[in-house]
């Protein structure tokens, strides 16, 4: 058949398309000359090949998208556009519909429109009529993602919580009264784990200013909020109190230099940002980030890390303190077969104008992603500790030491795909143990969301 195609084709370029009219060729034939033409560069005899479908009926899905795509190799953007948008509306097959949508996100993209584009391209993963028709679709959108200066990425959840606002898991803490010495005192209900629902939602916008792949320069917007909802428990526990109060929202910009120190294999980050944050619907703090990071490719799979971060913190509001902080990190990923595991040590302090601030820490995380899916399902799990010193504690000439737990799974449930988005389910806990009650603390969260699955 395709050298059928490609006789009929040359003697369509010798003779002219007038002439081959004389040929009693079928739709399916002039359709496949068409296809023919237009893959292997004859836009212009294609275009007129379309225009006979399209005659025929206006509705050929088939020769809309030929016609969009020679109209695209011609530089008439305006008829590729209107061909690639009649093939998406008159498109009634997965097969057709992702036929339309690649062809719209191809003239998207030659017209520079590459986020909208990504879309498109999503839709056609959608509609694909086979894994094959997938796997294309999936790797044409990374490759107009890498050439999109502009890059978005949106977030959300919904998780129910134990313990929405860091409160402690007992009814009595210890302080130290005057006269009256260190005392064990009955909690209040706001000071104690109120539990509800957490919806957290967020905006990443980039922007490439130089280069591409490892060696750019990139601006980054980021905004993200946390909204609660009390439940009736909590409620009961802090009647005064409402979901608004904790709500916790941050903005920043990031200015990120990537790179290469050596060649590929050692790869940095250099970032610099800016931010605010507010607590309870009022300003909070406002805070500027310096950080670094180094990787060394130390073979297939295996990377080793290290990592800085300095931040310097404005107290906006009398809840918190003006605050230095550094972090200092070094990790490794490796495979051990069809699985990735993952370690990271780390070490922060941070110095403060309020002594109860001041602390030193140290921590360790470790990660396992399992190399096949569990009942449909890829499984990641972590794991980690951190020990947190401080200089000062609730009872004068004594400090504080509390240490944090923390355990998630993972599932990212991959045959729900939906445009290229698959939902996440995260189970969550965590328990701090401290020298004083009032800081012991247990959360236990369970959070739905969405993940790009490319």
């Amino acid at each position: 058949m395709a050298r059928l195609a490609a006789v009929l084709l040359a003697l369509v370029l010798a003779t002219g398309a007038a002439r081959a009219e004389e040929v009693a060729l079928s739709p399916a034939e002039l359709r496949g000359l068409a296809v023919q033409a237009v893959q292997t560069g004859h836009p212009e005899e294609a275009l007129r090949l379309s225009d006979g479908l399209l005659l025929r009926d206006p509705e050929d899905v088939g020769a809309l998208v030929v016609r969009a795509r020679a109209a695209r190799d011609l530089g008439d953007m305006a008829t590729a556009r209107r061909a690639a948008a009649a093939a998406w509306r008159a498109a009634g097959t997965p097969g057709q519909r992702y036929a339309a949508a690649k062809v719209r996100a191809q003239v998207l993209a030659t017209a520079g429109n590459r986020t909208a584009a990504q879309l498109w391209l999503r839709r056609a993963a959608q509609n694909a009529p086979s894994e094959l028709h997938r796997a294309t679709a999936e790797r044409d959108y990374r490759y107009v993602r890498a050439r999109n200066r502009l890059g978005v990425q949106l977030s959300f959840s919904v998780a129910p919580v134990s313990n929405l606002n860091n409160g402690s898991r007992h009814e009595e803490g210890t302080y130290e009264l005057p006269v009256f010495g260190v005392q064990d005192l009955q909690l209040s209900g706001e000071a104690q784990a109120l539990s509800g629902t957490e919806f957290r939602r967020g905006v990443a916008l980039s922007y490439r200013l130089a280069g591409q792949g490892r060696r750019r320069t990139d601006i980054h917007l980021l905004t993200s909020q946390r909204r609660y909802r009390l439940s009736e428990d909590a409620q009961d526990k802090a009647p005064e109190a409402e979901g608004a109060d904790y709500a916790y929202d941050v903005a920043q910009a990031v200015l990120a230099r990537t790179g290469e120190t050596g060649g590929p294999r050692t790869p940095f980050r250099l970032s610099a940002g800016l931010g605010r944050s507010w607590y309870g619907g009022d300003v909070y703090t406002q805070y500027a980030d310096l950080g670094a990071a180094q990787y060394w490719a130390l073979g297939p799979g295996t990377v080793l890390s290290a990592s800085v971060g300095l931040r310097r913190q404005e107290a906006l509001s009398d809840r918190t303190g003006d605050a230095d902080s550094r972090r200092v990190a070094l990790g490794l990923r490796a495979p051990i077969g069809r699985h990735r595991v993952s370690l990271e040590l780390s070490g922060q302090d941070s110095i403060s104008e309020r002594a109860n601030l001041d602390y030193t820490g140290r921590g360790i995380a470790l990660g396992l992603d399992l190399g096949r899916p569990v009942l449909g399902a890829d499984l990641a799990f972590g794991l980690s500790a951190t020990r947190r010193t401080y200089a000062e504690g609730p009872v004068s000439g004594a400090g504080r030491q509390d240490t944090e737990k923390t355990a998630e799974i993972t599932a990212v449930l991959s045959p729900l795909d939906l445009y290229g988005f698959v939902p996440e389910v995260t189970l969550s806990a965590r328990r701090t143990d401290s020298d004083y009650g009032q800081y012991d603390a247990e959360e236990i969260g369970l959070r739905l969301g969405l993940r790009s699955a490319f």
